[in-house]
């Protein structure tokens, strides 16, 4: 090997410039995906522009940071399960390391014929290309366990489709084409006495690809043979990294998640909002329908959501309504969205306002309203997901349409709605009773005596459930003992309204939500205990969006302190 290349000649057996002719090949890849991602984006464009966007400088740095330790480390990948995840894992490193290895190389080329330098990575060729064939066993490796996990263990989460397949075979087709190719060109020159880059040594750092080129050697292949093998192998490698990109642009399918989910971790809402926020309806006067019945109703990041789904499946394994044989599937509602979004999209790009109506409906026709109601809206499938997708927002809208718009609701659930607005709680019965937890008690309500350390929350269901009141009037013995000057709302204290926004009536939420902070702020309520977690949760990171800003402590966090 002639003593100022430290790796493989570039070009070898290629040419220049016929072997420039690959960039072209990598502008079409390039031009595919942006093309796709081009148009795509006029479908995410239909939908409201997404209010939770607030600083783009947090935003671009918690961006980053997750997706270091989301995606490039694989935290929520291998959280629950370890075998997909580092299946994944090799899959994602393996292409990432391949693509750095290719970059270097058309610098180093290019640099070096055209500017005369020579980059550092020159010096250690030999030893990235140990890095490079190490980056290639992981592909293989991660491609195998996918197929062995989707065709031999298949999961019922799974749900395999042909382009899966497609994806799978052109993958591995990319990755031992490129060992083998390099595997010829190893042993027609490294291998090969005769050969003016014969150098055994040199070999070694690409161990896989030298087992295979003293397998291909030991087969008897002439020189010319394997310099023939390695042009073909050369120019189908290069057609197959093309026919991939082309394919993944055109089906908009499994592999375009790499370039469309870093956008939506970018986008997600738990950066400005807090996880357990619901988005409120802020325009309640003057918008023209109520939650969603069409992607036009959704925000562009929801319908970004829907073309970052994978299909993989870790929401729905989370879900505790579909693990106890309720319709819901997070995964499937996500598909199903997005089917309806590809099928409604070009209509109301080409015909705007004046597009007809959807052959067959989102709700009722795509997703039906019994999905919806399973919901438990726990944030389980969020928590699972990789990609950031956030599903609850997206079933609240079409709950508040259902709700709102048509008064399709579950009877349980209109019961429910019924007497928060006649009683001011979600339970039977009537809102006299609210106090009876208090007898013996001698708690203090908030018009008795004003002055207070803190205000215990009862809630609904420790002030009108026999096994809650218990609860409250335990809490309000460990405050006595701890000599805590608590008080209580007593009559006054309705419900946070939470169930009435969980099931969709954002109306009747925001009233009674509006009227419980103007009661606090005017007793002068600076720091709330709860017992309910709900309570908790809506107090806590609800109530700030209509200007409740309140200390809210749970009561296993305030026991615990007083310990």
């Amino acid at each position: 090997m002639p003593p100022e290349l430290n790796g493989r000649l570039d070009f070898w057996n290629i040419g220049y410039p016929l072997g420039a002719l690959v960039y072209f090949t990598a502008l079409i890849s390039v031009m595919a995906i942006a093309w796709a991602l081009w148009n795509r984006s006029k479908y995410w464009q239909l939908g409201r522009p997404n209010p939770d966007v607030g600083s783009w400088k947090i935003r671009i740095k918690v961006g980053l940071r997750t997706l270091l330790i989301d995606s490039a480390g694989h935290r929520k990948f291998v959280k629950h399960e370890t075998y997909p995840g580092l299946m994944h894992f090799l899959i994602v490193w393996g292409l990432l390391l391949l693509f750095v290895a290719t970059t270097i190389d058309a610098f180093e080329f290019n640099t070096e014929k055209y500017l005369g330098w020579h980059l550092p990575t020159r010096e250690i060729s030999l030893q990235l290309e140990l890095i490079w064939d190490i980056a290639g066993l992981m592909l293989i490796a991660g491609i195998g366990m996918a197929a062995y996990r989707r065709y031999v263990i298949r999961p019922d989460r799974l749900n395999t489709m042909l382009e899966n397949s497609v994806l799978l075979i052109l993958l591995f087709g990319q990755a031992m084409s490129g060992f083998v190719l390099q595997s010829f060109r190893m042993a027609a020159t490294e291998l090969e006495p005769s050969s003016e880059l014969y150098s055994v040594e040199s070999s070694y750092w690409s161990p896989f690809s030298y087992v295979i080129a003293l397998g291909i050697r030991g087969f008897g292949f002439s020189v010319q043979a394997m310099e023939s093998s390695h042009f073909i192998l050369w120019w189908g490698h290069a057609a197959l990294m093309t026919l991939t990109f082309v394919y993944a642009a055109w089906r908009f399918g499994p592999l375009m998640h790499i370039f469309v989910s870093p956008i939506n971790l970018l986008l997600r809402s738990s950066v400005v909002r807090p996880k357990g926020a619901l988005r409120p309806i802020l325009n309640m006067d003057t918008i023209e329908v109520f939650g969603a019945r069409d992607i036009t109703d959704l925000t562009s990041k929801q319908l970004l959501d829907f073309d970052s789904c994978t299909n993989c499946g870790r929401c729905q394994d989370q879900c505790p309504a579909w693990r106890s044989g309720k319709p819901l599937s997070p995964r499937a509602l996500i598909q199903d969205a997005k089917s309806y979004m590809v099928e409604r999209a070009p209509l109301l790009i080409r015909d705007g306002k004046d597009a007809p109506p959807p052959d067959v409906n989102l709700i009722g026709g795509f997703i039906s309203p019994e999905v919806l109601w399973s919901c438990t809206s726990c944030r389980a499938c969020m928590e699972a997901c990789p990609v950031s997708i956030e599903h609850i927002d997206t079933i609240i809208d079409m709950r508040r349409y259902l709700t709102m718009e048509e008064a399709s609701v579950p009877q349980t659930a209109m019961d429910a709605l019924n007497s928060m607005e006649q009683r001011g709680h979600p339970w039977r019965g009537t809102q006299s009773t609210r106090i009876d937890w208090m007898e013996g008690t001698g708690s203090v309500t908030m018009a008795e005596d004003p002055e207070h350390e803190i205000l215990l929350w009862i809630g609904c269901t420790s002030a009108l459930d026999g096994r809650g009141q218990q609860v409250a009037k335990a809490m309000a013995s460990v405050l006595k003992l701890a000599d805590i000057k608590y008080r209580v709302l007593g009559m006054e204290e309705n419900c946070t309204g939470d169930p009435a926004r969980r099931l969709g009536n954002e109306y009747l939420y925001q009233i009674m939500a509006e009227q419980n902070i103007e009661i606090l702020n005017n007793y002068g309520v600076r720091k709330i205990l709860t017992l309910c977690p709900h309570c908790f949760n809506t107090i806590k990171n609800e109530y700030p969006q209509f200007g409740g800003i309140f200390e809210v402590v749970h009561y296993t966090e305030y026991v615990a302190e007083l310990l």
